[in-house]
């Protein structure tokens, strides 16, 4: 049986000569600015030159903007700013070979936090996998599970090389092309399922043009063809495309995506009895919008929200007190209250603090989990039910809200005393002026490990700031490139402001020199606008200091030699400020909380800080606080015994 001939539709010769590699890029990125892309990251290489130049050309033309980054791990988490801000689809590009399996860890985050990162990977034909052939793994599927979806282009290359094209493409692999374009983006985008994809194309030489003049005229035919609904093809034959092919998501005609949309109906509410003892705990959600109307429903229970929460709640409860829920009465003097809650509702997914893991183990307690994808935190298998939408029966008592803000008073109260009294400045000091320092409209990106939990102790989150973690997989890998992510996105959500508005990047020593290499950005490169880093430098790792490997009989072996210090707290002897000067960001170093509320001031106000001759006009600055790992310890021993009950 022959397939049936597909009929012409409009499909002219190209009047430039382009490759079929080179062409496959030009309609790759025509139909990713059709599906809403306005961010593109391009590392160099040369297989993947045929989409670096249509990236390049689309940016020349302003149809969307290219970063250019050398590091592909540091590119890879800077779409995942890019997209985690602006929930748009933000793709990467790299050439073949360990350059994509370097995406590996912005994969990981991307998908367990749902955000939309596509790897476009270039790659060699498949049938030279396993040849000896250079720079050539098996890179398709290289995410496994971390990747939502992953699909690869290399049929195209194979039809034009059997039928003899040597210029432009066929009709049909243009609307397969189209077609799987639209459904990897689909797929990254989807609203309870979305996250990571990837995207393969391999590409035949000829790579590149003869001249760079073909670009243009070749990406403006593409353009003009497909707005008419036209395949562009360069070959009279048009032969039927693979079974199956005009059934993927996409748009053949240049018609918009069809992209699924989360289902509104509120038929499968769980019902939540607010007569009962009720906590609400909030942690981070994909959807905003949809965290804030939950946020607003449960207005009235006391609710105990993460720094990445959608919003800061109505009636708060200090995350620092949070071991007090877990005891059943707490008494202090000759008055006793009952501090367990009955039931839990947990928003999103928090992450944080031991004591809630502890409370939502708890058997006794109810626990309904609401989420708006399909991800669902119930760690220890306890939760009574699971929903996108509530209905809220009875109402709260009275009682149980003067316990819940007693509590939260005296949490806020034990860290607000412990950091008067403490005479050294730890990173929890350097977060809580930070927070203090905080405007309506700022954007923040928090380290993953001890920074969030700081900022957390200081009180976040806050209505009017946006702040922002790596939780997923609570890696500190990327710190610095999904900050500058974030305040491009930022700054871009504000195009006519006179000024861009502020995004403060808060992170460890650590964090920070994980991912030095975010500041590398090139002389002709856009550069964020007003993004303030906040590096709190306790020479080493802050957070074992806090944990079960910081434990006094646990900081040296029996002979004296060193144990905690070299495997947990790996002191350095890195110059941040030398650093920073080598990548030409600004510096400073402060010593004091009262130093950094002035820098913060400082650079709020002029937007640079003005100790550095080169500082005016460049976009990000850096103030490195000297804190005290030891001091941290102390701390964090002086709180926790404040609100441990007894």
């Amino acid at each position: 049986m022959t397939n049936p001939k597909v009929p012409e539709v409009n499909a002219p010769q190209l009047d430039v000569p382009l490759s079929p590699a080179m062409t496959t890029a030009l309609v790759i990125v025509e139909e990713l600015i059709r599906s809403g892309i306005r961010e593109a990251v391009v590392c160099p290489g040369s297989r993947s030159a045929p989409l670096a130049i249509a990236i390049a050309e689309a940016d020349r033309v302003g149809r969307l903007r290219m970063h250019v980054r050398t590091d592909e791990r540091t590119a890879a988490f800077l779409a995942l700013g890019l997209a985690k801000y602006s929930r748009r689809a933000v793709p990467v590009v790299m050439t073949s070979g360990t350059a994509v399996a370097n995406c590996l860890p912005a994969m990981v985050e991307a998908t367990l936090t749902h955000v939309p990162l596509m790897v476009l990977s270039a790659n060699r034909p498949l049938k030279m996998v396993g040849t000896g052939a250079n720079q050539t793994i098996d890179q398709v599927g290289i995410f496994g599970s971390h990747s939502v979806c992953t699909r690869t282009l290399d049929q195209i290359g194979e039809t034009c090389a059997q039928r003899g094209i040597t210029e432009g493409l066929p009709a049909d692999q243009v609307d397969f092309l189209r077609n799987t374009v639209g459904e990897v983006i689909a797929a990254a985008m989807h609203p309870t399922e979305g996250g990571g994809v990837q995207l393969d194309v391999p590409l035949r030489e000829p790579l590149v043009p003869e001249d760079s003049a073909v670009v243009g005229l070749g990406a403006s035919e593409i353009q003009e063809s497909l707005s008419q609904g036209q395949h562009q093809a360069t070959n009279q034959e048009q032969p039927a495309g693979p079974a199956g092919t005009q059934e993927k998501l996409g748009r053949p005609g240049g018609s918009e995506v069809d992209m699924p949309t989360v289902r509104k109906t509120d038929t499968d509410a769980v019902a939540i009895d607010l007569g009962k003892r009720t906590l609400a705990i909030v942690g981070e959600v994909t959807d905003r919008a949809w965290g804030r109307r939950i946020m607003e429903q449960l207005s009235g229970v006391p609710t105990m929200a993460e720094p990445v929460a959608p919003d800061a709640p109505e009636i708060p409860v200090h995350s620092a007190a949070a071991a007090m829920f877990t005891a059943d009465t707490v008494a202090h003097g000759e008055y006793s209250a009952v501090t367990r809650p009955e039931q839990i509702v947990v928003v999103g997914r928090p992450t944080l603090h031991r004591p809630v893991a502890r409370l939502l183990a708890d058997p006794e307690i109810r626990v309904v989990v609401v989420t708006d994808t399909n991800t669902v935190t119930d760690v220890s298998g306890t939760a009574a039910a699971v929903t996108r939408a509530i209905t809220l029966t009875g109402e709260v008592d009275q009682q149980w809200l003067s316990v819940c803000r007693a509590i939260s008073d005296m949490g806020a109260e034990a860290v607000r005393r412990t950091l008067e009294e403490s005479d050294e400045f730890t990173a929890i000091h350097a977060v809580a002026a930070v927070a203090d320092s905080l405007r309506d409209g700022d954007a923040v990106v928090l380290g993953a490990s001890t920074t969030v939990r700081d900022a957390s102790r200081a009180g976040l989150p806050f209505s009017g700031v946006a702040a922002y973690a790596s939780r997923g997989a609570a890696g500190i890998d990327g710190t610095v490139s999904t900050a500058a992510g974030v305040a491009f996105a930022h700054a871009s959500s504000e195009p006519h402001a006179m000024r861009a508005p502020r995004t403060i990047a808060v992170m460890g020593d650590l964090t920070f020199l994980h991912d030095i290499g975010g500041l590398n950005i090139g002389p002709l490169e856009p550069h964020p606008d007003n993004l303030l880093i906040i590096v709190t430098n306790d020479n080493g790792g802050g957070i074992f200091e806090t944990l079960e490997p910081g434990r006094e009989q646990l900081r040296r072996f029996p002979d004296g030699s060193e144990m905690f210090e070299r495997i947990f707290g790996t002191p350095l002897r890195a110059n941040l400020g030398e650093l920073c000067a080598g990548f030409g960001v600004p510096h400073r170093l402060v010593t004091t909380p009262t130093e950094l509320a002035l820098a913060i001031e400082e650079h709020a106000e002029l937007g640079y800080l003005s100790a550095d001759d080169d500082a005016i006009g460049s976009g990000i600055a850096v103030i490195e606080a000297q804190v005290s790992r030891a001091g941290r310890r102390n701390v964090e021993k002086a709180i926790r015994e404040a609100v441990t009950p007894r």
